[in-house]
């Protein structure tokens, strides 16, 4: 099995050829496609090569992720890619431990994704994450105070722009933000030629809060909508509020936005008749809310990840049996996150290696250890069916000291 980095001059065309084949491109034009060449240049790509062809390819794009308001490197995984020939050969596996084990080396604490479908990741030490919430909703019926001003039009071009307002962008807890440039010019590249943002700026000429928009969603691509709210950049609620009276000013023609929830905000509080909007819900324009999980997220180096970990009240000690499902994959050095170690959970957190035998003990695997550290469900219920288990006195500790988590949201798509 041939696994190596890609050569962006040389296997660009292969590539493309690679992506169009399984339905993830248009056109097998390289010309055609500047969005996935922007994507590989701004991650750090493995492909697996056989008979001197590209024929799976897996992407890593260096980041942050932001726990309780510190910044953790992140690894995001993207772009894992395998063709007709080479599936069920074991090649995605092991594509993707080169990317994870390069984003180790590289610093990363934290590595996430999008997944195709829950269970697969699950092999490779990925938890999933918590419920996003999409509304769709008339926006003339959004319930503001606020009058938005006249908004400036982004275009494309203004890629580098939009970039730096992700990343100053007001980040909760989960928030993700990618380093490399390219990786925003990429987002932009895939979207539509009727796709545009609108937003504001300051007198440097940087963006303040903006969103960027696309006209579909729910079967509809008239004038009338839905538009779909693609992503927000904004430093503070007084902002966010703002692009939503953008939205309002747009609802004497557009009949309908869809839109995620951003993270720390209950969107049904903003709008009118929220219960009248959803006995219309069969109407293509008609008020829907859906909830899904489509991200997971795994722990690369687990004293960062402790160390960062701050929680009111007081601190548990306990033994962590760990159980990572990645070393089956692992030949170098690192050799995964299995064994046993010692914690401390509060105000100072901290970790060493080895067990107490005074000391109660908490069996689980990285996946669902990843979730609990992150916030994504109480220790009690993952114990219900996620490969965890312990004392029932420990995991209602547990539950009590990691109660002050807030629900993570990665809020990037990529």
């Amino acid at each position: 099995m041939k696994i190596r980095k890609l050569n962006l001059e040389e296997d660009f065309k292969e590539a493309v050829d690679l992506w169009n084949e399984i339905g993830w491109l248009k056109s097998n034009d390289p010309e055609d496609n500047p969005g996935l060449k922007y994507l590989l240049e701004a991650g750090d790509t493995w492909v697996y090569d056989e008979d001197n062809r590209v024929e799976a390819t897996a992407i890593g794009i260096p980041g942050e992720i932001n726990y309780l308001d510190k910044k953790l490197p992140f690894h995001g995984l993207s772009g894992v890619v395998v063709s007709p020939v080479v599936r069920k050969q074991g090649v995605a596996s092991r594509l993707v431990t080169k990317s994870i084990v390069s984003g180790y080396d590289n610093g990363a604490a934290v590595s996430g994704l999008l997944m195709f479908e829950q269970g697969y990741y699950d092999g490779l030490g990925y938890g999933t994450g918590n419920y996003d919430h999409v509304f769709t909703f008339d926006p003339s019926l959004l319930k503001l105070e606020i009058k938005a001003r006249k908004p400036e039009r982004i275009s494309k071009d203004d890629w580098e722009k939009v970039h730096k307002s992700l990343l100053n962008r007001k980040q909760n807890h989960g928030a993700v933000s990618f380093w490399p440039e390219y990786i925003t010019r990429d987002k932009l590249a895939w979207s539509s030629d009727s796709s545009y943002g609108l937003g504001y700026y300051n007198e440097a000429g940087e963006i303040t809060h903006m969103m960027w928009l696309s006209r579909g969603g729910n079967g509809g691509t008239s004038s009338h909508g839905p538009l779909v709210v693609e992503f927000m950049t904004y430093q503070n609620y007084s902002q966010f509020l703002e692009l939503l009276g953008i939205l309002k000013n747009l609802g004497d023609q557009i009949f309908a936005v869809k839109m995620k929830e951003p993270a720390g905000i209950q969107l049904q509080d903003y709008l009118k008749y929220p219960r009248k909007q959803n006995k219309q819900s069969d109407d293509k324009y008609g008020y829907e809310s859906r909830v899904f999980a489509d991200w997971q997220i795994r722990i690369l180096d687990l004293e960062k990840c402790i160390r960062a970990t701050s929680l009111k009240g007081p601190s548990i000690k306990f033994n962590l049996e760990l159980y990572d499902p990645l070393e089956k994959y692992l030949d170098g050095e690192w050799q995964g996150l299995s064994g046993n170690y010692q914690l401390e959970l509060g105000d100072q957190s901290d970790i060493k290696v080895g067990k107490n035998s005074e000391l109660p003990t908490l069996k689980t695997n990285i996946n669902s250890f990843s979730r609990l550290w992150l916030g994504v469900l109480k220790p009690s219920v993952l114990a219900l069916n996620d490969g965890l288990s312990g004392p029932d006195q420990l995991l209602a500790d547990l539950d009590q000291l990691l109660a002050c988590l807030p629900d993570p949201k990665m809020e990037l798509e990529f």
